[in-house]
């Protein structure tokens, strides 16, 4: 070896970053007076909403989704309009959408049923089919998956949870109940008896002022709720929870709910103890979406299952997949490659933890879960172990009455 006084710099095997992407990328399903037709536009703007699926016509879906998103959130939304425009125009009468002998919006959005002539449920779940393979051509994927008005239908919800479940993200669904005590019984063996802790579920649906049309009308909480999330992701962190996101522009409930904050019998307690996501209004502090947990509670009660760390979860798979790609083919397989993929995954993980993501997490490479016979087929096998940091759920007061000094 030469011999050499001084400085010798060599280039180390490269480890590549984990980089997390977009946390609250919101996909609209549904129907609007105008525009494109089962084609994925990426909308960013409010003006970009009216420009290519018109304006807030009550009775469809997508424009006032539209328009409530783009009043409190920068957001990346995609959207597939599954009307056919003539038929749009056709259910319109001097520009507003004609109603029913019950005077219903024509195209019953937000009912238990749609009218054969207006049942879009085949070309909803065909558009919902189209969000997994959006990252080819938009290059970018969808991880909250709405369809409002639509969502209570129980085929629509299915599909949802199926979608969202491949895209790693949530599938929020709004529930048609005549009531709360009708909600809440749904939950159990009835249309909302799922436990898919990719569900959230909302109820009931939000009254809110058209603009356009210039009067109340109501729209399902899934996009208040998505863009709760989307301002929480922005402002805080995907890593907390939606929970508590006040929106000056909810005038109200299309059903009357009771809201408190330590009476258990109050609507927002009986439905957020089953798992549904709803509003709480409070004298003086607005309306504000209300519920930490998915669908999955209670019939699970663990962190992993409430929204916010549930979206850790979901992110982390997320990072690791889009990590893989550095490693797999690149590498031969030696002590230097395990080591490399070991700390760039906890070196993440660090990460997560400095943010108050996490209250732990750690990368194991086991030896004997990786028998000569795996290795030699070009497979490894890590484990991860992960500690969630759960949302702060509720808060106890211990009073004591303290005598020492009375006197």
């Amino acid at each position: 070896m030469s011999y050499l006084h001084g400085v010798e710099i060599k280039e180390a095997a490269k480890q590549a970053a984990l980089a997390e992407g977009d946390s609250s990328v919101i996909a609209i399903v549904g129907t609007a007076g105008s525009g494109a037709v089962n084609v994925a536009k990426l909308i960013t703007s409010k003006e970009a909403g009216v420009t290519e699926f018109g304006e807030d016509i009550g009775g469809f879906t997508i424009p006032a989704a539209l328009d409530f998103i783009f009043s409190y959130a920068k957001a990346k939304v995609i959207v597939i309009n599954v009307l056919e425009n003539a038929d749009a125009t056709a259910l319109l009468s001097d520009g507003k959408m004609t109603l029913d002998a019950e005077q219903k919006w024509a195209t019953n959005i937000g009912e238990a049923t749609l009218p054969g002539a207006v049942d879009y449920t085949a070309e909803l779940i065909a558009g919902l089919e189209m969000l997994p393979g959006l990252e080819d051509s938009l290059g970018i994927k969808p991880n909250l998956v709405i369809c409002p008005g639509y969502s209570q239908l129980t085929t629509i919800m299915a599909k949802m949870i199926e979608v969202a479940e491949k895209l790693n993200g949530f599938a929020i669904v709004d529930m048609f109940a005549a009531d709360v005590a009708a909600a809440v019984a749904s939950r159990s063996g009835g249309n909302y008896a799922s436990a898919s802790p990719t569900l959230i579920l909302a109820y009931p649906d939000i009254m809110r002022f058209n603009v356009h049309e210039s009067e109340n009308q109501p729209l399902g909480l899934s996009v208040a709720a998505a863009v709760a999330k989307a301002v929480t992701d922005t402002v805080h962190g995907y890593w907390i929870s939606p929970s508590n996101t006040e929106f000056a522009g909810i005038l109200g409930t299309k059903i009357p709910i009771r809201s408190s904050l330590t009476d258990p019998s109050a609507d927002t307690n009986l439905l957020n103890g089953q798992g549904i996501m709803t509003v709480l209004r409070r004298k003086g502090s607005g309306s504000r979406v209300w519920g930490n947990w998915t669908a999955a509670y209670p019939t699970e009660k663990t962190a992993d299952v409430m929204i916010a760390p549930r979206a850790v979860r979901m992110m982390a798979r997320e990072v690791l997949i889009d990590a893989a790609i550095n490693y797999l083919d690149k590498n031969n397989i030696t002590k230097v490659t395990v080591e490399l993929v070991q700390n760039a995954v906890n070196d993440f993980l660090r990460g997560l933890i400095g943010k108050g993501a996490i209250n732990n997490g750690d990368c194991l490479w086991d030896a004997d879960k990786n028998p000569p016979a795996e290795i030699g087929q070009g497979k490894l096998l890590y484990t991860i172990s992960v500690t969630y940091a759960p949302s702060l759920d509720k808060l106890t007061f211990e009073e004591v009455v303290d005598t020492n000094y009375i006197f």
